[in-house]
């Protein structure tokens, strides 16, 4: 027909609409992802935030409800917390819900479980806070936590702590621009290059084009399979590798809510029998009764264990505990491990001896990370080492490769060969085949936070063991280019 486009030309247009098609299907995974995790993260600050309020203010607010101190001894301890938190409103309520302080007037003067309905499931549920997002006095959305302020089985108070929805939002929407811009760099590059390379382009691009349909109804075993031109070579290459990250990222996910759902199901079970007993009659019989609570006790202190292991290894898999490095001395954080667990070593049995090399190197890294992976190796090799056993903490340098080198080592039972490349795995033990000299049990991520926390510093962390002859892990950290 006069006056139609050539097929060059419809060509072009065509893989022109498609690649908009798949970028558009791209966007919007990495648009709600994006979304999601800016709230996520939201939602983890808020709760970290509100935890260590409610640690500081636990003594000022039980003093202040016995009339020991006033109302200046709370705000003091909020003010500092809070003084570079300018968009958080937080609120301090009495169990009846009045208002015992607030930063903000947006906030609700007098509670009720109809205005703030987190507030009461904090004081009623079992975990103590509740997650909520609602609105201001002013009709504004806000992300909210209520943690209830507790000691020794009594609520004193609960402190809620809030951030506007929109900040959260405007934080995702600023992550969305590199994703437009590049949206609109490929789609200009298609137009321009379509006439010429319009009938290398068709089959190429029809097969990314079935992929990303099935890619959008679920299916992530799809592939393409590379072909033609070099760039639509690497395009499906790169398409290929997305997919695969995003299939590795939902069955890892997948396979930690199960591996938890399964750790969490013990300790719940046992708590609900227990208490299950104790309404059929147990607390009549003061010896079983007692001893019922404390295995409630202990479930439920595991549980918090867990939690809060689960909550670091995420925290830090995501990078953010890890975004301030410093020159550390090693030596210094070796030193303070060793000195904690002397004590502990001694009660237990175990000789806990201590080499450092003189000037060692500095390590860029968090402190409190790096402590941490001392104490999670020094700790399991007192737990997994018999009495009248040793355990020795060794640091040293190898200035050739410009390292730092941790070892732990014990004489325990060691650890057989083919539990050794699973043990840096989420929630794997090895407490069946393995004896445990200690009455705590682990979470079970331990030593995955470990590996996590040394890789995030660029290190590496690794066993040898042998069963029946101790084991031991070493960890390197590169040192770093700072000077003394």
């Amino acid at each position: 027909m006069p006056g139609s486009p050539s097929l060059r030309t419809r060509l072009a247009l065509s893989h022109l609409i498609v690649a908009l098609v798949i970028l558009v299907v791209m966007s919007v995974f990495a648009g709600q992802y994006i979304y999601r995790a800016v709230h996520k993260e939201t939602e983890h600050r808020l709760e970290e935030l509100a935890y260590a309020a409610v640690t500081a203010l636990e003594l000022p607010v039980i003093e202040l409800s016995a009339g020991g101190k006033d109302l200046a001894a709370v705000t003091n301890v909020t003010d500092t917390l809070f003084a570079n938190e300018k968009e958080l409103v937080y609120a301090i309520y009495w169990p009846d819900g009045r208002l015992i302080f607030r930063n903000s007037p947006v906030l609700i003067d007098v509670a009720s479980s109809e205005n703030a309905p987190e507030l009461w499931q904090a004081m009623q549920n079992e975990t103590g806070k509740s997650e909520l997002i609602r609105q201001d006095l002013n009709g504004n959305d806000l992300f909210m936590i209520a943690v209830r302020i507790q000691s020794e089985g009594k609520v004193y108070a609960v402190f809620e702590a809030g951030q506007p929805l929109q900040v959260a939002d405007q934080q995702a929407r600023l992550a969305l621009g590199p994703l437009f811009i590049v949206a609109v760099v490929v789609g200009v590059a298609v137009l321009l290059f379509g006439f010429v390379i319009a009938n290398q382009l068709a089959k190429p691009i029809d097969q990314l084009t079935m992929t990303a349909e099935q890619l959008a109804q679920g299916d992530l075993n799809v592939r393409v399979q590379p072909s033609g031109p070099p760039e639509l070579k690497r395009l499906a290459e790169a398409f290929n590798m997305m997919i695969g990250r995003i299939q590795h990222y939902i069955e890892d996910m997948g396979s930690f809510v199960a591996n938890a759902s399964h750790e969490l199901r013990t300790p719940l079970t046992v708590v609900k029998l227990r208490t299950e007993a104790l309404r059929a009659g147990a607390l009549d019989e003061p010896e079983r009764a007692e001893q019922f609570l404390e295995d409630i006790e202990f479930e439920v202190d595991r549980l918090s264990y867990m939690v809060n292991d689960m909550l670091d290894l995420s925290r830090i898999e995501a990078n953010m505990g890890n975004r301030q490095l410093s020159p550390l001395f090693i030596e210094a954080i070796a030193t303070d491990v060793y000195e904690t667990f002397s004590i502990r070593a001694a009660r237990a049995g175990v000789e806990l001896s201590l080499d450092t090399e003189p000037n060692l190197p500095l390590v860029d890294g968090n402190e409190d990370q790096i402590r941490r992976v001392f104490y999670n190796l020094v700790e399991n090799a007192v737990k997994y080492t018999p009495r009248n056993g040793q355990v020795s903490l060794r640091v040293h340098s190898n200035h050739k490769k410009d390292l730092v080198t941790v070892l732990v080592s014990d004489t325990g039972s060691g650890i057989a060969a083919e539990h050794l490349t699973h043990l840096f795995e989420r929630f794997y033990r090895v407490e069946a085949t393995r004896p445990r000299y200690s009455a705590t049990k682990g979470s079970g991520l331990g030593l995955a936070i470990a590996k996590t926390i040394v890789e995030a510093h660029g290190g590496k962390i690794g066993v040898s063991s042998q069963f029946g002859e101790g084991s031991t892990f070493w960890v390197t950290f590169p040192a770093s280019s700072s000077k003394d």
